[in-house]
């Protein structure tokens, strides 16, 4: 196996599991805000898009998956954030400590 090669491979395939697992740290180690939860959510999306990229490319199935999922990780972004402004509107912040969920 030549050297270009294995950095090929490196970039294409670990890259996208390194992504996914430092997404997947901040959302467990930083849940202080609703704005970093949802950041690092998108992180995971992107990784996961990174990682539908390369696999379809290898196999060379339809580019129509790529667009399904590329509209679906839109419209849940759009959706958090949608989430988040009206959280921020009737709470004054996004912090989760002052999300009471036993009060209606």
């Amino acid at each position: 196996m030549s050297y270009r090669l294995f950095w090929v491979i490196i970039l294409f395939f670990v890259l996208p599991f390194f992504i996914f697992l430092v997404g997947t740290w901040i959302y467990i180690s930083k849940r202080k805000h609703l704005i970093n939860i949802l950041i690092s959510l998108e992180y995971i999306v992107l990784s996961t898009f990174l990682l539908l990229i390369l696999l379809t490319f290898m196999v060379g199935l339809e580019t129509y998956i790529r667009l399904i999922f590329l509209v679906a990780s839109v419209c849940e972004g759009s959706l958090g954030v949608g989430i988040i402004v009206g959280i921020v509107r009737s709470h004054g912040s996004d912090y989760i400590t002052r999300f009471n969920t036993l009060i209606c």
